[in-house]
């Protein structure tokens, strides 16, 4: 047992359990591929191959580009759910129906969003990345006009459904990119830079959208207006600096950790014992050979790079269902996938909770309670990713060198800690009439709970299910999103007709038993990665 992850009794390499830190000495990993500078002394997982198209051995300017271009095109998908948060009341009232059914129009992106990564991912995986993030932006710039200059509420619905489409790919295609460009130490940081474009999207909408509405001279169609240049400037964005990610991966040859024969038990010396590491991956190695010279930058500006997996498009598309049979899959759904629901529903309901008693914000006063989640969202991105980070690498150190992924859920105590207690104190707060600073506290602590705990929960998915990431996060998102879906049609009316108190306290409840599902995922993990890798006719079909 390692620090209390259970080892497994029927494989020897377990699919996703490495050598990270080189802390042994004259061992054969010190011919593998290492980082450089402060990360030297650790193994690069997976290891790159020689070929110069080989997204991992990109320059990093490149790979920055590409990450940040993204990310800007990631907190644009972020800001369009909430684009009309904080004025539900007012447009409930200029469209002659109640807050519930015009808050409930957001359901219908959001319904779109889930339905369209199930088509999107198979896409993804067959012509490749780039055409896939270039027609989704060229969708969201088009139907953001499209909402503006809506003069009906069912032209505007469906507007709005077409958003949903456009946004698919910058939730479920981003973590598969982080996947393809960077490695295993360099991927929590990543994540939660991704995971902060998200929520400052959905955190500055509201502030600044707020005013807008409440405009005399703007309105609600301007909030699509403004978006449509920021759609516009990521378009330009992705066509110029991201490239396709996509890699044909041949199968690397394996090295032994140690000289000895292949029968016998391998080991890793370390500065004083030797302990037997027969449940390490070896180190996957890529054989030297002939390949193509890089491709010229014109050359990486086509739409379609001509990247077609050998898989056909048909078995591509049902390939996300067999998931739905990974343990690691439910874990997220319920950890990552309903606490992010809860999220959402916050947004969703901010005009009511601090529209009416006691507290009683107009539009603009409502967008600004945005601003406390938007501050607590910028300092846990500086924490969460380098934490995740850490938590690996301090796993490694203690454990022979030897990395775990389950190490990367120790940081969800804070999630549990934060999310639980944002939304029992805020219950409490509320009903007792405390002033209004209150409840943005705690409105704060669940965003900043919801962002470190998401960074290890997305990026242990990467390390599990890297070959297949944008199927799992397919499906992932798929079903949160179905499940988001029939929460967006009562949120409202659930918080008018039960109360603050009661519909928080029950959000405390589910927070609680979602976030504890990873006690046994982080015991049985191991089991679980060992179960998969046993079962390719399930989790490997190529």
């Amino acid at each position: 047992m390692a620090l209390g992850v259970l080892e497994d009794r029927h494989l020897d390499h377990v699919p996703g359990t490495a050598l990270l830190e080189d802390l042994q000495k004259g061992n054969a990993a010190s011919s593998v591929k290492k980082g450089t500078g402060q990360s030297a002394h650790i193994v690069l997982v997976p290891q790159p191959s020689d070929d110069p198209r080989d997204p991992l051995n990109w320059p990093t300017w490149k790979k920055e580009a590409l990450f940040w271009s993204i990310c800007y095109g990631a907190g644009l998908v972020g800001a369009v759910g909430p684009l009309l948060a904080p004025g539900y009341v007012l447009l409930g009232q200029q469209w002659h129906v109640s807050a519930n059914t015009a808050a409930a129009s957001n359901g219908d992106t959001i319904l779109a969003l889930g339905c369209f990564m199930m088509l999107q991912a198979p896409i993804a995986v067959k012509y490749g990345r780039r055409p896939v993030f270039l027609i989704s932006m060229l969708l969201l710039f088009t139907c953001s006009i499209w909402s503006a200059v809506s003069q009906g509420l069912p032209s505007f619905l469906v507007s709005r459904v077409f958003q949903g489409f456009g946004m698919a790919a910058y939730e479920s295609l981003v973590t598969a990119t982080i996947g393809d460009v960077f490695f295993v130490h360099q991927r929590g940081f990543r994540v939660a830079i991704w995971g902060l474009a998200i929520s400052l999207g959905i955190s500055i909408a509201p502030i600044a959208n707020g005013y807008v509405i409440a405009s005399n001279t703007l309105g609600w169609r301007w909030c699509f207006w403004l978006i449509t240049i920021f759609h516009g400037i990521a378009l330009i964005l992705i066509f110029f600096l991201v490239p396709e990610t996509s890699y044909d991966r041949k199968t690397p040859e394996t090295v032994d950790t140690d000289s000895t024969s292949a029968a016998d038990e391998k080991t890793v010396e370390d500065a004083s014992e030797k302990v037997p590491v027969t449940d390490v991956e070896a180190v996957a190695v890529y054989p030297s050979g002939e390949y193509l010279p890089p491709k010229t930058y014109w050359q990486e500006l086509k739409p379609w790079s001509g990247y077609v997996s050998k898989v056909s498009l048909f078995e591509v598309f049902f390939r996300p269902f067999p998931f739905v049979l990974s343990p690691v899959i439910w874990f997220t759904i319920f950890s990552y996938g309903l606490t992010t629901c809860w999220l959402v529903i916050l947004s969703a309901v901010s005009s009511v909770v601090f529209g009416g008693p006691p507290y009683n914000f107009n539009t603009s006063q409502v967008g600004l309670v945005s601003i406390g989640p938007l501050v607590a969202g910028i300092i846990t991105t500086f924490i969460a990713g380098p934490l995740t980070d850490y938590s690996a690498t301090w796993f490694a150190k203690h454990n022979k060198g030897v990395y775990e992924p389950e190490s990367r859920m120790y940081v969800m105590v804070l999630m549990l800690i934060l999310e639980v207690a944002g939304f029992a104190f805020w219950a409490l707060m509320q009903s007792k009439g405390v002033h209004w600073i209150g409840p943005v506290i705690m409105y704060s602590l669940i965003n900043a709970g919801q962002g470190i705990g998401s960074t290890a929960i997305v990026t242990y998915v990467i390390d599990v299910h890297r070959k297949h990431s944008p199927e799992c996060f397919a499906l992932i998102n798929f079903i949160k999103n179905l499940i988001l879906y029939g929460f967006s049609q009562f949120s409202v009316e659930w918080v008018q007709n039960m109360g603050v108190l009661h519909t928080f306290g029950i959000l405390a409840g589910l927070t609680a038993l979602c976030v504890l599902t990873a006690v046994p995922m982080y015991v049985y993990g191991k089991r679980v990665r060992s179960w998969i890798s046993r079962h390719p006719a399930i989790f490997d079909r190529e």
